[in-house]
Parts: C-alpha cells; structure tokens; sequence
C-alpha cells in the first residue's frame, strides 16, 4: 500500500475546478494564525477577571464540551457537507467566541466563550482535515502537512495576540486582542471562500444527521483509533503541560522554557512536513512505535538532566515523537476506512479525547507525583503506546488499496 505514494510534493486534484497547491497552503497557514491568536492569553484573562481555582478549572476544562460534541455527534454530519462551507462557517463561528471573550466580564460569559470556541475549533478542525483529503489525490502525503502547515501559523499567530494584549493596560489589553481576533477571523473565513475550490462530499446518497457515529469498528482499526489518541495526548500533555512545568520546576525562566516549546514546535513542523515521504520508506505504525521508544529517552533526559541542557534537548526529541504521533494514525485510519473523508472524521473522535486526557491527566500526576513520579507515569504511558503500534503494524493489511 505505502509504495503506491511517490515521493514528490502532494499533487492537487486536477478533477477539481479551482484547486491550486498555493491556494490550499495559504488558507491552511491562515487557519493556524487565527486559532491560536488568543491561545496564551485565555488563561490570564480569566485569571485577570477574578475566577477562583475552581472556576479556572472549569474554565479550562468546558472547551471539550464543545469538541466532544463536534467530533463525535457530528460526524455524520462534517464527511456529508462542503468542505469549504464548513470551514468558513468554523472560521465564523470561532470569530464569534473571540468577540464573546471581549465581552465577557464574568465567570458565566467566560464559560458560554469557551464552549463556544471549543465548538468552533472543532468544525475548523475536522473541515481543515476534510479540505486536505479532498482536494489531494494521494491523502496519505497530506495529512502530516496539513498540520504542519497550521502549526506555522500557530507560530505567527501566537506572539502576535501577545503582542496586541500589551498594547493597552490590564484587561484592556485582552479585550482588544480578542477583538482584533474576531475581526482577523471574519476576514479569513471570507479568504477561505475565495481561495478554496468547492468541495462536497463523496457521493455516497446520504443526508447529514447529528448522532452517534458507527460504533462496530474491524479490530485493526479501533486499534489504529486508540493509536490516534497518542498524538494530542503528547501535545497537550507534554507540550502545553509537562515541559513548561517541568521546566519551572528546575528554575529555568520563562524566555528558557519559551524558547524549549519553540524548538520542540520547528522541530516537530519538519517532521509533519517529511511524514509523507517517510512512510514510503517505513510502514506508519513501525514509525509509530520506534517514535513513541523515542519518547521514553525524551523523558529520561528531562528527568536526568535538571537544567537547561535537558529541557533543550528532549524538547528537540518531543519535537520527532509529537510530529510522528500526530502524522503517522490519521495515514492508517484512512487507509482502513471506505474512504477519506470518512477516514478523518474517525480520526478527530481521537484527537478530541487525546488532547483532553494528556492536558488533565499529566498535570494531575505531576501535581501529585512530583516531576520524576509524573514522567515516570508518562514513560509507562509510552511503552504501552509502542506495544499496540508494534501490534497494529503485524495486523496491518500489507495488499490494502490505497484509499481514493
């Protein structure tokens, strides 16, 4: 299956009207920039307008009402759609919560933000997904620079909500941040409209519907599924989570720690952008399991080394394992799926449980463990991760078609 990839660049659909490459990367790159605007500074903002521990909790937790509710009850619903609508609508609707936060000046208008954009993010999400898929002959090469090519413009997008908070004093600051977001946003659906082809969906006679999405899965597929799970597990529990805590724990500063997270973002922005080409050579679970191996020498390095030669280093490594954990299950699930489109949308069921998991779980375990007794946790979580990759990959059908 992996041999009928080549090694060139993702060629666009020639079969769709409209469809240019530089197109397809502008509106990716975009979408990156415009979800993360506002991404570190949402925490501050609620904890600027006086919500208790609880409420910061809830605050932070309340998000995957929304993806949950997107990724699991919607699925019937996104891989039956045009795929250009739906993101202009996300990118809409996403705009909308950003100009609910400025809003806000409570605990209640802050929750009611938060689902909101949790909701949103997950129809950018999933749609960003299905553009990708539909607008590539050859989905397999696409997936990993797909999310390469957001997370470039979650590097732009980032400092610069940052850099707008501090523009003005105290939460005025993050009201305009929020706002200009709102207005970015707005703007960027209308591009998404512009430059993106239409793009409906396989013709497979069926109607959109909200509900549960078909649960009697093959074996190797919910295997490939649980594998999913690893790819936000580590990005949100070791990314956002475990390195920055980590971190402060050893005394490191924050332009150190800052500077960890942004190697460990190009390093693994690399990775996502060579996946395609790398599992022409080897098979995406073996990939899977050698890079989650690889994990637990990361976190044997950042327990070993309390410094800032440690944090640098297995940042550097977190960057190769979060770039194969994020590329290499959505690549199997399409493979085993009727289709792309079908494929991804049983991808992001995992993306939304693995991010909601890794950001609740590692915080816990270091916040009770320690740092040592929490990563130690994290390496056990790993080993069981290669074991069902090693798993998945003798199970795997070497004569599967390459999906269309």
């Amino acid at each position: 299956m992996w041999s009928a990839m080549t090694t060139s660049t993702p060629p666009v659909d020639e079969h769709i009207p409209g469809a240019r490459p530089f197109s397809y990367s502008v509106t990716m790159v975009l979408v990156g920039f415009i979800m993360a605007m506002t991404a570190p500074i949402e925490l501050l903002y609620a904890i600027k307008l006086g919500l208790s521990t609880a409420e910061v909790t809830a605050f932070i937790l309340v998000s995957a009402l929304g993806v949950v509710a997107v990724d699991v009850l919607g699925t019937r619903v996104i891989t039956r759609v045009d795929a250009r609508a739906t993101i202009a609508i996300g990118l809409v609707l996403f705009a909308a919560s950003e100009a609910c936060f400025a809003l806000s000046h409570g605990t209640a208008g802050l929750l009611g933000s938060r689902i909101l954009q949790g909701l949103a993010s997950a129809v950018v999400a999933g749609a960003a997904l299905q553009v990708a898929v539909r607008m590539h002959s050859r989905p397999h090469q696409v997936l990993g620079s797909n999310q390469g090519l957001q997370l470039l413009g979650a590097a732009l997008g980032a400092p610069t909500g940052g850099i707008i908070a501090g523009l003005l004093s105290g939460v005025d600051g993050y009201r305009l941040s929020f706002w200009v977001c709102a207005g970015v946003g707005m703007v960027v659906a209308g591009v998404a409209l512009v430059l993106l082809p239409g793009l409906p969906p396989p013709a497979d006679g069926y109607r959109p519907r909200i509900g549960l999405p078909q649960l009697s899965l093959p074996p190797v597929l919910r295997m490939a599924l649980a594998l999913g799970l690893f790819g936000n597990y580590l990005r949100s529990g070791i990314e956002n989570t475990a390195l920055p805590l980590v971190g402060h724990a050893y005394g490191l500063s924050a332009a150190n720690i800052g500077v960890a997270l942004g190697i460990l973002s190009a390093v693994q922005i690399g990775v996502l952008g060579t996946s395609g080409r790398l599992f022409e050579r080897v098979a995406p679970a073996r990939c899977l399991a050698g890079a989650l191996l690889l994990g637990i020498a990361a976190v044997i390095v950042l327990a070993a080394v309390q410094d800032i030669r440690g944090v640098l280093c297995a940042a550097a490594l977190f960057g190769v394992v979060n770039g194969i954990a994020l590329a290499a299950p959505p690549v199997l699930i399409v493979a085993l799926s009727p289709n792309a489109s079908t494929g991804v949308a049983t991808y992001r069921i995992a993306c939304g449980m693995g991010s909601f998991l890794g950001a609740g779980s590692v915080n816990l375990l270091i916040a009770v463990l320690g740092a040592g007794g929490g990563l130690a946790v994290v390496s056990g979580i790993l080993a069981a991760g290669a074991v069902l990759a090693r798993s998945t990959a003798r199970r795997f059908p070497p004569a599967a078609p390459a999906p269309s």
